[in-house]
């Protein structure tokens, strides 16, 4: 801001001036009349009429002179003033101006048209963790990898060739970790229209871009969550009525076989119904271990009891081909579960590492406890918060694609060919995991294999049998 103080005692002054000027021409025209009235008296007595008109002209046309000058210092003094008072409004407008830019919590700057910086605001300075006079000068070249540097310069140089305002993604190193920022760049001209630089407003979009993609993954996992309970609801009513409707064929089934000879050759044809229906009543199991409608029978157990018990029948199930390694935590891991129900949790989970390893690989199952705060239940959009018992069984086989983990717990879901698999594995695993009042998750890369992490409420007030 303009100092008052200093502008009036600079007006005083040259008002100070200006009257004593005026009061050197005064002082001039009187001695001028002085010297004209001697000149008269004296030519006046010499009867010298000529010289008497002259001196008189004379004296005339220096006041007239005099008064003409004093006129133009009046002239001058109000112009000078006038333009003072312009100067110190622009100068004031100006530092208003600064001050604004460097409030702004955005990042201005400007360029020249060589990219170098020549003028930031405070914000760009913090940003940065440099000040202005270090960075004046420097262009992305001198400050950034030379990749980021590329694009940023890349796109400096879009306005400047275009004329046109361009709006860019930029990314940025600074002392807190890689920034995303949305920016505008407006080509800077002078007086005569030509471009000289650019002038740019950077806005971080970083925690912006992590909310969004955080609300996107909350959103794809409620989703799905309700879509695998409408999928649960459906499953359990087909189930239900399909059972009833095999219930009905077995029975009448085994009634007509029992009215047969046993040499009658519809015996064998009666054999083939209750094989089907028998199969039939397998997949309604799962479709009722699936919808969390088969009834458990659970107990305090120590998981990692469980576990050790289930290590031959592993073993067993995935061949030699496949190496099998099982770490447990020293802490006992007291659940309530039912123990048939776990195993073949187990069970399944091993089938389907074993068959994305069919020429061999690594599986580890291993144990631990965590507890689950607010953050994990924020961070992961599922679970409550607690302690709970974690089971993670981890494959080095060929993975699973992002376009077939959102589907693969749905009942019939499955990858593998031909008739290899019936597609109800996992939808068992998540139905047995979400009756224990449970959570599953799975994470997977193409190539190098799948990661399965199961969470069952700990309960440490209860001493499990010991089974080992």
């Amino acid at each position: 801001m303009i100092d008052g103080t200093r502008n009036a005692g600079f007006f005083i002054k040259a008002t100070d001036k200006l009257v004593s000027r005026l009061a050197i021409y005064f002082l001039i025209v009187l001695l001028g009349g002085f010297v004209a009235f001697a000149a008269d008296l004296i030519l006046d007595k010499y009867d010298l009429a000529l010289l008497q008109h002259a001196v008189a002209d004379g004296f005339i046309n220096g006041t007239a002179i005099i008064i003409m000058l004093c006129l133009f210092e009046l002239f001058l003094y109000r112009n000078h003033r006038w333009t003072s008072q312009l100067k110190a409004k622009a100068r004031e407008a100006d530092s208003m101006l600064t001050t604004v830019v460097q409030a702004i919590p955005d990042l201005v700057y400007v360029k020249d048209s060589k990219g170098r910086h020549v003028m930031v605001n405070k914000a760009v300075e913090t940003f940065a963790g440099h000040t202005a006079q270090q960075l004046y000068g420097k262009s992305m070249a001198d400050m950034l990898p030379p990749d980021l540097a590329a694009s940023c310069m890349k796109s400096d140089r879009e306005p400047i060739v275009t004329g046109k305002t361009c709006r860019v993604e930029e990314s940025f190193a600074s002392p807190g970790g890689l920034r995303i920022l949305d920016t505008i760049k407006t080509p800077l001209r002078d007086d005569r229209g030509d471009i000289i630089g650019i002038v740019g407003v950077s806005r971080d979009i970083t925690e912006k871009l992590k909310a969004e993609e955080e609300r996107r993954l909350l959103q794809t996992q409620l989703l799905q969550a309700q879509k695998m309970e409408a999928l649960g609801h459906l499953a359990g009513g087909i189930a239900h009525d399909f059972n009833n409707i095999l219930t009905a064929i077995m029975g009448f089934t085994g009634l007509l076989k029992l009215k047969l000879a046993k040499d009658d050759f519809l015996v064998q044809q009666t054999d083939q119904i209750l094989g089907a229906s028998q199969r039939a009543k397998i997949m309604v199991r799962g479709l009722f271990a699936f919808s969390s409608r088969q009834k458990i029978d659970t107990k305090p157990l120590n998981l990692n009891s469980i576990l050790s018990e289930g290590r031959k029948l592993i073993l067993q199930l995935i061949g030699e081909r496949i190496s099998f390694k099982m770490n447990c935590c020293d802490a006992p891991l007291t659940i309530m579960a039912d123990q048939l129900q776990l195993e073949r949790v187990l069970m399944n989970l091993a089938a389907n590492a074993r068959d994305a390893m069919p020429d061999g690989g690594d599986l580890v199952f291993s144990t631990d406890s965590v507890e689950m705060g607010d953050d994990f239940v924020q961070t992961h959009g599922y679970g409550v918060p607690g302690n709970y018992a974690l089971l993670v069984v981890s494959d080095t086989g060929k993975g699973i694609s992002d376009e077939h983990i959102r589907k693969i717990f749905e009942p019939f879901f499955t990858t593998k060919e031909g008739a290899k698999g019936t597609g109800l594995g996992l939808a068992i695993v998540y139905g047995i995991i979400k009756q224990h009042s449970g959570f599953i998750n799975v994470s997977s890369d193409l190539g190098r294999g799948t990661t399965f992490h199961v969470y069952l409420p700990l309960v440490k007030s209860i001493q499990p049998p010991d089974y080992q």
